[in-house]
């Protein structure tokens, strides 16, 4: 047999996992792909889909985003004003710990369900 030498087991079923944790878990890999592209060696590259854009005054404007929608971090504020690039990196440390901690999971259902809304209206 192929497998001999081997301990076989029977593989336990996989439960499924419920929608909050699915939309938490992609906006944690947006971050880190936005940390990604905010490292100094990056910094230089062509990177489409950028949180951050730079303002009239040249400040960096960050916006934590899920999808293409940017989320209100506070009442009526949907961006982070940045000094320069190492104060952006620690913005997104910050947005990740507290998308860790699921302070964003009402706005990530809110938004998941307006895109499947838009969905259902050529039925």
């Amino acid at each position: 047999m192929a497998f001999e030498g081997f301990k076989l087991v029977a593989a336990p079923k996989r439960e499924a996992s419920d929608p909050a944790s699915k939309r938490k878990q992609r906006l944690l890999m947006q971050i880190d792909h936005q940390l990604y592209m905010a490292e100094p060696e990056n910094r230089l590259r062509k990177f489409r889909g950028r949180w951050w854009a730079t303002d009239a005054e040249g400040k960096l404007m960050l916006s934590i985003k899920y999808g293409k929608v940017p989320l209100e971090l506070a009442k009526g504020k949907h961006a982070i004003a940045c000094n320069d690039m190492d104060d952006l990196v620690e913005a997104l440390k910050k947005a990740k710990a507290i998308a860790v901690e699921g302070t964003f999971d009402a706005q990530l259902a809110t938004i998941s369900g307006q895109v499947r809304a838009r969905f259902k209206k050529g039925e």
